[in-house]
């Protein structure tokens, strides 16, 4: 039978391995920024948004960085909004376009939860090593540049 579903085959899958990887690292993450009243999620967002500075990011720009749908973007600032850590502002360039921006909140609420993201970020890399970590990180940076289908 050539369509056979072989189980060590599929226990190869690079996918599905990231995805455990994944899951267990933003377990970490989440649980070291829950003082800072944040997810890792949350705190990507926020960092992001930090860097660009008072400009802010358009949705679009802000979801190619991030190598997110916009959709699912837009539903996980709903609860910084909410908090009032970001806010919209149309672009002065073009009125049709939603900028997002980081609040004096966010900003303040991001350097709350920078300590607690570093002390789980040097406890990771220490458990990795800091060579393996960077190619690791170079590896998944690759991965991230492939072209979508």
């Amino acid at each position: 039978m050539p369509d056979a579903i072989d189980p060590r085959e599929i226990s190869n899958c690079s996918c599905l391995h990231l995805r455990r990887a994944a899951r267990r690292l933003t377990r970490l993450y989440d649980h070291a920024l829950e003082p800072a009243g944040l997810t890792v999620n949350q705190f990507g967002l926020l960092a992001n948004l930090h860097g660009a500075g008072g400009a802010g990011l358009s949705i679009g720009a802000l979801a190619e960085r991030l190598g997110m749908d916009p959709t699912t973007l837009n539903r996980d600032l709903k609860p910084l909004r909410a908090d009032g850590l970001v806010r919209d502002a149309a672009d002065p360039l073009d009125r049709r376009v939603r900028l997002v921006l980081v609040t004096a909140k966010g900003r303040a609420r991001l350097a709350k939860a920078v300590p607690h993201w570093r002390r789980v970020q040097q406890e990771t890399e220490a458990k990795l090593g800091r060579e393996r970590t960077q190619n690791l990180n170079a590896l998944l940076d690759l991965v991230a540049r492939q072209p979508a289908r």
